[in-house]
C-alpha cells in the first residue's frame, strides 16, 4: 500500500471502527427484547429470526447487502470527502440511546429498530460530518428496509384485501365475467336460465396472503433502489418509489384473474388448493404480480427518464411535414397553357 493511499484510509478506518463497535455492542450483542422468544435477543437477532420465519419479509435479508454494495460503489465519492466531525451528532446518539432505553424496559422491538438507525446517523455524524451523512443519506435510509414490520399486517392487511377484492370483482365484470363480492370472496353469479346457483362457477377468498401485503414492502424496496441507480433528480426517484403501491395493486389483481379463470378450467383444487398447501398454480400466480409490477416499473423509469421536450418537438415536426397546405399544392401544380 502506498502512503497516499495509506493517508486516505486511516482518518476513515478509525471511526469506521468505533462505530462498527458501538453498532456491533448495542444492537448485535446486548440481549433487548423477548419478543416472541422466551429469552431476550439482541436487535439484530430479534430481526433476521422474523425475516427467516416469515415469507412476508424475507426480503430483509438482502438489505444489508444491498446498503454495503451502494456505498462500495461511491468508495470514490466518499473517500474524496472532509472527515470532519460534528458535535450535533451527539444529541442524536442521546435521543437513540434513550429510545433504546425506553424499549428495553416496555420489551418493545420496534423502539431498537429506530434507535439503530438513529444511533448510526449520529455517529456518522459525530465522527465523520454531515457531507459525509448527506452522501450516505441513501443507503441509511435504504436500511430502514431491513426492519421486519409485523404490526403494519393489522393495519394493511385487511384494506388491501378490501380494495383487491372490489377491484376484481370489478374487472371481471368489465371483461365479461359476471362476478359478485361476498365480503372479501369473489363469487360467480347466480344464472337462472341454466338454474346454476351463486358461486357455482368459481369461488375465491381473498385472503391475507392474497391481500398484497407480501409483495408491497419488497417492491417498494426494489423501486428505490431501481431509482437510485436509474433516475437522477430526486423527485423522480420519489415518484417511481411511490409508484410501488399501484402497480403492487396492480399486479395482485392481475393474479387474482389468474387463478379466477384457472379455477374456472382446472377446478379449485388444482388451481388455488389451501392456505396450508396452496397448489402449484397458486404458488406460479405469486410471480406474476412481481412480473407485471416491475415491467411497470421499468415504463415508468423509461417515461421519467425521456426527453418530453424534444418527443414533443419531433411529434411536431413530423406533423408539419405530413400535413402540406393545399395553397402551397396549388401553387406548386403547373399551368397548362392553351395550345391556341
Amino acid at each position: 500500500m502506498s502512503r497516499s493511499s495509506a493517508s486516505r484510509i486511516l482518518p476513515i478506518l478509525a471511526p469506521v471502527l468505533a462505530i462498527a463497535a458501538i453498532m456491533g455492542v448495542l444492537f448485535l450483542w446486548m440481549p433487548y427484547s423477548a419478543g416472541y422468544n422466551e429469552t431476550r435477543t439482541s436487535v439484530l437477532h430479534a430481526a433476521t429470526w422474523l425475516a427467516t420465519q416469515l415469507d412476508d419479509w424475507q426480503h430483509c435479508l438482502l438489505v444489508p447487502l444491498a446498503a454495503a454494495v451502494i456505498v462500495w460503489l461511491d468508495r470514490k465519492k466518499l473517500a474524496a470527502l472532509p472527515v470532519r466531525g460534528s458535535w450535533s451528532g451527539l444529541p442524536v446518539v442521546i435521543f437513540s440511546l434513550a429510545l433504546y432505553w425506553f424499549g428495553y424496559l416496555a420489551d418493545i422491538v420496534y423502539f431498537g429498530y429506530v434507535s439503530a438507525q438513529l444511533t448510526l446517523a449520529g455517529l456518522i455524524i459525530l465522527f465523520f460530518g454531515w457531507a459525509w451523512m448527506r452522501a450516505l443519506a441513501f443507503p441509511w435510509l435504504f436500511l430502514g428496509f431491513m426492519w421486519p414490520l409485523l404490526f403494519l399486517d393489522n393495519f394493511l392487511a385487511f384494506p388491501l384485501r378490501v380494495v383487491m377484492s372490489k377491484a376484481s370483482v370489478t374487472a371481471l365484470n368489465a371483461i365479461g365475467v359476471a362476478a359478485t363480492l361476498s365480503g372479501t370472496a369473489i363469487l360467480s353469479s347466480s344464472d337462472p336460465m341454466v338454474n346454476r346457483p351463486i358461486g357455482a362457477l368459481f369461488s375465491v377468498d381473498v385472503a391475507d396472503p392474497c391481500s398484497g401485503i407480501r409483495s408491497l414492502f419488497a417492491l417498494m424496496m426494489v423501486s428505490a433502489l431501481y431509482g437510485h441507480f436509474a433516475l437522477r433528480a430526486w423527485w423522480k426517484k420519489w415518484i417511481l418509489f411511490f409508484c410501488a403501491v399501484p402497480l403492487a395493486v396492480l399486479g395482485n389483481l392481475c393474479r387474482i384473474i389468474m387463478l379466477t379463470f384457472g379455477t374456472i378450467a382446472l377446478g379449485s383444487e388444482t388451481a388455488i388448493g389451501s392456505i396450508d398447501s396452496p397448489s402449484f398454480f397458486h404458488m406460479l400466480s405469486g410471480y406474476l404480480v412481481f412480473a407485471v409490477a416491475i415491467v411497470g416499473m421499468l415504463i415508468i423509469a423509461k417515461a421519467l427518464n425521456a426527453d418530453w421536450r424534444a418527443v414533443m418537438r419531433s411529434a411536431s415536426n413530423w406533423r408539419v411535414r405530413c400535413e402540406t397546405p393545399r395553397a402551397v399544392v396549388a401553387t406548386s401544380r403547373p399551368r397548362h397553357e392553351d395550345a391556341y
